[in-house]
């Protein structure tokens, strides 16, 4: 098996987060490897023409739950975890770009299984457009 040395998990929320980081601990205990938490926020001022106020705030909310959930996931775990927050409209760049600057060489998604969710996953699409090794996880629905 190939050992991973850094692990970026991109977690959409806490249900998936908890279940990535039970799988990351693994990983950390039985080959060391180094753990990031992370989660990707839209960066609506890269849209340029939605620069009101009301959307200055929605995102500033949004980015602050964010810190929040993942700061409430890295006191959970039983090892040590760094945390990233990721504020983008271009997440492959911006995360190839954590991915390089970080030296990751493994991603963590999560999946659940939805109508269509080949189509419309919002974790396969990283397959095909990040550099390194790519897991995603099943969510179970219930």
């Amino acid at each position: 098996m190939h050992m991973y040395k850094h692990a970026l998990l991109l977690v959409q929320n806490e249900i998936d987060g908890v279940l990535l980081l039970h799988h990351a601990e693994r990983l950390a205990k039985e080959m060391g490897t180094q753990i990031t938490l992370g989660h990707i926020s839209s960066d609506y001022r890269e849209l340029d023409y939605t620069s009101d106020a009301l959307t200055r705030d929605r995102q500033s909310h949004e980015v602050i739950e964010a810190k929040a959930m993942l700061s409430r996931l890295a006191e959970s775990s039983s090892i040590h975890v760094q945390v990233k927050s990721i504020i983008s409209i271009q997440r492959f760049k911006d995360v190839e770009a954590v991915i390089q600057h970080e030296d990751i060489d493994l991603v963590m998604l999560g999946h659940k299984n939805r109508l269509f969710g080949v189509f419309s996953s919002f974790s396969f699409e990283f397959i095909n457009h990040l550099s390194v090794d790519v897991l995603i996880k099943h969510i179970s629905t219930p």
